[in-house]
């Protein structure tokens, strides 16, 4: 078996990680794949292939195909246009660049001859999106002496435990997307529009380096947000209208993910209590995730608290999913594991999660609140979860409380200071404030 170690890999700035993390990653593949008898892997997941090699491309709607072989080095078949994000992204050392005038998986049979596999043990992304069924047949049928088997799953194993820098970029992104959250709320006010907040949002996170995201950020006002996955349209939000948020920040194809609901004016008595709802299952989850608990355990733990308000009929969809490579059309990778119901794996140390209690009453309302956590190894830990609560902007008690913390003097004492030292030069109020302290 040829380890990352004894092939050439192309060192250069432009890698997301380091050359060690990508041969770690590569070797626990090479073993997986040894482990069920795959002597050669078509790796046809734009994730698994950016994952594997740092190759990325928005173009990945075009063919790639990565041959891995137990004892040989990796090359990537793929479309000609796309072959210079090789050279920029990647530390592949060969690649097989195929013209558009030719049929792609065409051009891997022919590798896979040329570097004698066509008779091997052949493992095959049955579960991927981009690979077809036509596809699978005529290889299948001009490969007669090899043994196609299914090899999904594979490489998504090694993925969902994150590495040290694997956890950095993801802390990284969380930071971003905490800015970005803050202008949004900022931008919040009756009477502008889903566009504009969403703008601002827009504005913040690919000022602060984020790149385009695996789905849209979803921002969404009124009965609107009982609509799955609604976004920005346009609509004009009125005073005490829910408004829903769900962003991500995005760096070298990994995200961080954070979703919460806010008003400008009180939102409403049901708002409220589905809010509170979902800030306790958010919190029961939390509770709840550790290494070694099975995964629909965390799920049992959240969709409790729903019941227990009321609204267990309001919450159908998972606890939580896995977070880490994406590529659109999503930010998770929830095809890789997510926490629900009759997921009986165990959670692991070093796993990444979005956990996403909500409860939306169709054209009614509804509100949610999540966190990206960091499963450590007697708990979990949270990268994001600003503003962990139900903001509600420009109400009379909000201002009660903002003038009063800004003006009320904490004692008479204090006040007495404040009158005596009001004509005096400003060096020494600050010296007796300093010896106070």
């Amino acid at each position: 078996m040829l380890t990352a170690s004894q092939f050439k890999m192309i060192q250069h700035d432009r890698l997301a990680f380091s050359l060690g993390e990508y041969r770690r990653r590569y070797d626990a593949t090479i073993k997986a794949m040894a482990e069920k008898g795959i002597e050669v892997l078509l790796v046809r997941t734009p994730e698994n292939i950016a994952y594997l090699t740092g190759y990325v491309t928005p173009g990945y709607y075009g063919y790639h195909c990565l041959v891995l072989s137990l004892d040989q080095a990796p090359t990537l078949v793929l479309r000609f246009l796309e072959q210079t994000n090789v050279f920029e992204y990647s530390w592949l050392a060969d690649s097989v660049p195929v013209p558009d005038d030719r049929v792609p998986y065409e051009a891997t049979i022919e590798t896979l001859r040329a570097r004698g596999l066509a008779n091997k043990c052949i493992g095959v992304e049955k579960t991927s999106f981009f690979s077809t069924i036509e596809e699978y047949e005529n290889v299948r049928a001009k490969l007669p002496e090899a043994t196609l088997v299914d090899g999904s799953g594979i490489i998504e194993w090694v993925r969902v435990i994150k590495s040290p820098e694997e956890l950095a970029l993801m802390r990284r992104c969380a930071k971003m997307l905490d800015h970005g959250s803050k202008v949004g709320l900022d931008a919040l006010h009756a009477g502008t529009t889903e566009d504009a907040i969403a703008a601002e949002i827009h504005r913040e996170l690919v000022g602060r380096g984020s790149e385009y995201p695996g789905l849209p950020h979803f921002v969404t006002s009124g009965p609107r947000i009982t609509v799955t996955h609604s976004t920005w349209e346009g609509r004009r939000i009125a005073k005490g209208d829910p408004v829903f948020y769900e962003l991500s920040a995005t760096k070298h194809r990994y995200s961080s993910v954070i979703m919460f609901t806010a008003s400008d004016g009180e939102p409403g008595d049901l708002v409220r209590r589905i809010s509170d709802a979902s800030l306790r299952a958010l919190d029961a989850g939390m509770k709840a995730l550790k290494p070694g608990v099975p995964c629909e355990d965390v799920d049992r733990a959240v969709h409790g608290e729903f019941v227990k308000a009321g609204f267990g009929d309001y919450h159908r969809h998972r606890a939580a999913y896995s977070l880490g490579m994406c590529f659109p059309p999503d930010w998770g990778e929830g095809q890789i594991l997510s926490l629900k119901k009759g997921e009986k794996r165990l959670v692991q140390e070093n796993m990444v999660f979005h956990m996403v209690p909500a409860a939306y009453i169709y054209r009614k309302t509804g509100a949610g609140f999540s966190a990206t956590l960091h499963v450590t190894a007697n708990g979990c830990a949270p990268f994001s979860m600003y503003p962990g609560k139900l903001v509600v902007k420009g109400t009379k008690a909000a201002s009660a409380k903002r003038v009063a913390t800004a003006k009320k003097p904490k004692s008479k004492a204090k006040a007495k200071t404040k009158t005596k030292t009001k004509s005096m030069p400003k060096a020494k109020p600050k010296a007796k404030k300093a010896k106070r302290r």
